[in-house]
């Protein structure tokens, strides 16, 4: 017997769907990294259109982590390659363009024919500033993510220079594919898992994912994640000073007595958010309102071994009047 296949009913409305209205974010395994990337993405198309005066779409992917020598083995054919630290991390990245991409910064028009897009000692500062201006960009997407500063070190176009890591190393690899009128190329990131390992932790510890659009410059940056967090979450802030011992407590609550505090944080105000130690400050006065300053995030104190038995003193807790 055949399969029943459904018959749309007069009453039923059946519009047609195309892929070209689903316009989207996508986000992978690194969700707080690909809001960087798209934020780059659209900084590039507003620089390249400042440099080179011609309108680019600029799409971005998702950051994969795979073996470097996956990626390595993507490399077929020689073209330009900068190497880049990400400081204060450790380690050494890659941004690989497309020699497409290279000809079209050196030859916008194309109408200096094939000379003019080749890599030589003169195009070599041309394209050289292109890519820096566009490194001062990817510096301003991480703002609000990680104060990180991302330094160019040296342009090959042999692909043995590019060999950074081990094979069996593990890296984060992501695209920006650029479309337009005469060109159709692609920027490839990647970023050696060694070099990200000291923030993964905290990216994916984000419970807002960053937005991707950045305000201009002295403009009010609206809703971020802190407004978010403390609208949606309602977190609770405390400050302390220090605490009292047990034994102080047991002893010294009356009116005109006068307790030490205990604190394990140098002296400074600790800040909690909903009683988790989070970042300490001093106390000062600002406007004749008291006022702390945060000075660092909150480190615990080493763990010190427990007393013997032997050293054990019951409390004597203050007698109560019927």
């Amino acid at each position: 017997m055949a399969p029943l296949t459904p018959h749309p009913g007069p009453d039923m409305d059946i519009r047609p769907y195309t892929y070209a209205n689903a316009e989207r974010l996508q986000f992978g395994a690194f969700p707080v990294l690909d809001a960087v990337l798209n934020r780059w993405a659209r900084r590039t198309e507003e620089t390249l259109f400042d440099l080179l005066r011609t309108e680019l779409y600029a799409g971005a992917s998702v950051f994969e982590e795979m073996k470097f020598g996956s990626f390595y083995a993507s490399l077929k054919r020689p073209r330009p390659i900068y190497t880049f630290s990400l400081e204060p991390f450790r380690g050494r990245g890659l941004l690989v363009l497309d020699n497409r991409f290279s000809h079209f910064c050196l030859d916008p028009r194309g109408t200096r024919g094939d000379a003019a897009g080749r890599l030589g000692p003169q195009n070599h500062q041309r394209l050289q500033r292109v890519v820096q201006r566009m490194m001062a960009d990817f510096d301003a997407c991480w703002r609000d993510v990680e104060p990180v500063h991302a330094r160019l070190h040296k342009l090959s176009t042999y692909l043995f220079r590019a060999r950074i890591l081990n094979p069996y190393e593990r890296c984060l690899v992501a695209q920006i594919h650029l479309s337009g009128e005469g060109v159709s190329s692609r920027l490839t990131w990647c970023l050696p898992r060694v070099m990200l390992e000291p923030l993964l932790h905290r990216l994916r510890s984000r419970r807002v994912i960053p937005p991707v659009g950045l305000p201009a410059e002295g403009e009010s940056e609206g809703p971020g994640e802190r407004t978010a967090l403390a609208e949606r979450l309602g977190y609770r802030l405390r400050v302390s000073l220090g605490r009292i011992g047990p034994e102080q407590a047991a002893r010294g609550l009356h009116v005109g007595s006068v307790i030490p505090l205990q604190n394990d944080a140098q002296g400074n105000a600790v800040l909690s958010v909903h009683d988790a130690p989070m970042l300490v400050g001093r106390v000062g006065e600002v406007q004749g309102r008291y006022a702390v300053e945060i000075t660092a995030p909150y480190a615990a104190p080493p763990r010190l071994p427990l007393p013997s038995a032997a050293a054990f003193h019951p409390i004597r807790w203050p007698e109560i009047p019927a």
